[in-house]
């Protein structure tokens, strides 16, 4: 076929047609995020079997990091992990590449995943009284057995990178560009507290300076890379089965991994308020109740994963780096910035964060 010369509709059954002679059902997901990352998904159906069809492009999809998602996926399925499985097309081929006005696309295919996903279920199904979901703990287990695993599937870097970009168009990795950002922010609506700003990006500075000097030493693995609702599958009791999306898988220090998840996953209701507030920026009980349920994911990893004693002695400085500044302290300080008390207050838990010298791993 004339690439340069699809049609609207060809621009569907192409890629379809490379695994399908005949299609008895097509549903198509336009998961484009701008001019820059393209992707559309294709579910369809020849009658024997269901196939998710993936057509992409943007500035961190190649073909190296596609055959490295088959890898890595092989790689948990092994595990006991379920995600689906990638498949050749009709000519043999696992990617098919082609280009359109200079923007090369991507074409590859997995199997329909056989759970349905957290965000499909309805998180009033898979929450306990508390707001907790009920699968968390045996989701942290498996990210101890890929950690135990120590895989070493690809070769380039998953989006929880640090010290290096995740794609060619980023200038940092996340946690430092959100640090600018957050100052940015302060100086532009709430000059007042520029110095307070300064202050605690010199500890930030001052905690990066500390882990940089370990981080290359620390013991890694490959991981998937996007752990939210939308991609963690469930079996009919609610339980972990498994995952799918692996486009920001990548190899990771395991302590970067295992922290940043079981921050992000400590989650009770009583922690947040109903616009979505982080309710323990304001109450020292609030934020001792977070570091009980971070502790109790990082026991989960535990239970398959220990920790070596460079991790042990890096932990303080990668906890501090990391729940430092976040597009969570941006969004908070946005809501509250008419209100000089509740500012003050988050500006005091940044700094907790960044000097607490009670964190350690059991």
């Amino acid at each position: 076929m004339d690439h340069e010369r699809q049609t609207e509709t060809e621009s569907i059954t192409f890629p379809i047609n490379l695994y399908l002679h005949s299609i008895k059902h097509l549903d198509t997901l336009d998961l484009c995020r701008g001019d820059n990352d393209y992707r559309k998904v294709y579910i369809a159906d020849d009658g024997n079997e269901t196939i998710v069809i993936k057509q992409y492009s943007s500035d961190f999809i190649d073909k190296n990091r596609i055959e490295g998602w088959r890898r890595l996926m092989d790689a948990y399925r092994a595990l006991g992990i379920y995600c689906p499985t990638m498949l050749p097309n009709l000519n043999g081929e696992w990617i098919h590449t082609y280009s359109i006005e200079k923007k090369t696309y991507y074409v590859f295919a997995e199997t329909y995943a056989k759970y349905d996903t957290a965000e499909h279920i309805g998180q009033e199904k898979w929450q306990d009284r508390a707001g907790k979901p009920v699968y968390l703990a045996d989701m942290m287990r498996s990210l101890g057995k890929v950690a135990n695993a120590r895989l070493n599937v690809v070769d380039f870097p998953s989006s929880y990178c640090l010290f290096e970009p995740f794609s060619p168009s980023d200038t940092t990795d996340e946690v430092t560009e959100c640090a600018v950002r957050f100052a940015d922010y302060v100086d532009k609506e709430l000059p007042q507290f520029r110095e307070k700003t300064q202050t605690l990006l010199s500890l930030f500075h001052k905690n990066r300076e500390a882990l940089a000097n370990v981080y290359a030493l620390l013991p890694t693995s490959c991981f998937q890379g996007d752990l939210n609702a939308s991609n963690i599958l469930l079996d009919k009791d609610h339980r972990f089965a498994g995952l799918i999306d692996f486009n920001l898988c990548g190899r990771e220090p395991v302590l970067n991994y295992a922290v940043r998840e079981s921050l992000w996953n400590a989650k009770e209701n009583c922690l947040f308020g109903a616009n979505g507030s982080r309710l323990y920026f304001y109450s020292q009980a609030l934020d001792d109740r977070r570091m009980d349920l971070f502790y109790q994911n990082m026991a989960h990893i535990q239970e398959y994963y220990t920790f070596n004693a460079m991790e042990q002695w890096a932990f303080p400085f990668l906890f501090r780096y990391v729940n430092s500044f976040w597009w969570n302290h941006i969004f908070e300080i946005e809501m509250v910035k008419d209100d000089d008390e509740k500012i003050l207050q988050i500006f005091n838990w940044l700094s907790r964060q960044m000097t607490r010298d009670d964190i350690r791993l059991p």
